[in-house]
């Protein structure tokens, strides 16, 4: 063979190379930037720390969310981008396109995990909440919320045995990995927060004593289902430890027994508890629950001129409220006239 023809021959393989390339290359960036259709519901996964662009790809392919392991590694080594992959808690769509999952662990753009607690919790279902839904160790949170002096900037915790009545109902949000005390803590600082709030637009005399305000803030939010009535229920409170009578409230009862029932008897009156207030004067030790803003601003909104000392619940939700015994008398009377008649 001669020289010119074995040099075409050489250069034919070269420029058929050369087109190869291309063709892998033109194939490997379309896949890199396909975004497939979707075929399952977005998936969260966790990314541990240290792990190897190898070893994110095998849990990415094995989630369903990667279908093209080579055109990711092609796009990670083209952007040189291999050793920028950031651990954390990621929501992908299943299946992605390599382009938009190495883009959010570039990024760095991870899911937060939720937490929704509502008001009206006892500590120990606070406890089982966070711990749910940022999948924590419940006993690690519960040794958390019964030490107080873990956070003495809270002035408010002083004193206390417990959190009770201090993790403020809210939705948050927290990025993975989640630690108990950041949690604790911002709870803590969101109802410090509140009460600031709350306290710049509170009426003059308002008193601002943390602890009587929430304590009385727990007791309406055990009673209450619609906001009007918080502030008439407050004052109901605020009337009546002012002539010295017992507040006789029923929630009291039910968080000295340590039970949730929607009825309290009249044995459960008797229970020797200082959070039974059919038994003792003025307000418990403490809250009985979290309070939500609504109830910890029904004090302040509380009209000074209602001089209302009892209430029974109409079925409906709401209250009717009546200053003297005789009046209260014909409210339940009323209502259980009501009930019978299936009105």
């Amino acid at each position: 063979m001669s020289p010119w023809r074995r040099a075409g021959l050489r250069l034919g393989a070269f420029v058929l190379l050369l087109l190869m390339a291309g063709g892998l290359g033109l194939g490997l960036e379309r896949a890199w930037r396909r975004t497939p259709a979707a075929a399952a519901p977005d998936t969260i996964l966790i990314i541990a720390p240290g792990s190897s662009s190898r070893g994110i790809a095998r849990q990415l392919v094995a989630a369903g969310v990667l279908r093209s392991p080579r055109a990711f590694f092609w796009g990670l080594g083209l952007r040189g981008d291999a050793g920028r992959l950031k651990a954390g808690r990621y929501r992908f769509a299943r299946p992605s396109s390599p382009a938009a999952i190495a883009g959010a662990l570039t990024a760095g753009r991870t899911e937060p995990l939720r937490l929704t607690l509502r008001e009206g919790l006892w500590l120990d279902e606070s406890v089982r909440a966070i711990a749910r839904q940022l999948a924590l160790d419940s006993l690690a949170v519960a040794r958390l919320v019964r030490e107080p002096r873990r956070w003495p900037a809270h002035d408010f915790l002083a004193g206390r045995p417990n959190l009770e009545g201090f993790l403020f109902p809210d939705t948050y949000a927290f990025e993975y990995p989640v630690q108990p005390e950041a949690v604790v803590e911002t709870l803590l600082a969101a109802f410090a927060r509140t009460l600031r709030e709350l306290r710049a637009s509170a009426p003059p005399g308002h008193p601002q004593d943390v602890l009587a305000w929430t304590t009385l803030a727990s007791i309406v939010e055990s009673e209450a289902r619609l906001d009007d009535d918080r502030p008439r229920i407050a004052r109901v409170y605020l009337n009546r430890l002012a002539r010295g009578m017992r507040l006789e409230a029923d929630p009291t009862v039910l968080y000295a027994l340590g039970e949730r029932r929607l009825r309290v008897t009249y044995s459960d009156l008797r229970v020797d508890s200082p959070y039974n207030t059919y038994r003792n004067t003025g307000l418990p030790p403490g809250p009985i629950c979290s309070p939500g803003r609504a109830s910890l601003a029904a004090p302040l909104a509380a009209d000074p001129r209602d001089r209302s000392l009892f209430f029974v619940a109409d079925g409906k939700g709401g209250h009717r409220f009546a200053a003297t015994y005789a009046e209260h008398k014909l409210n339940v009377a009323a209502l259980r006239r009501l009930r019978a008649s299936g009105s």
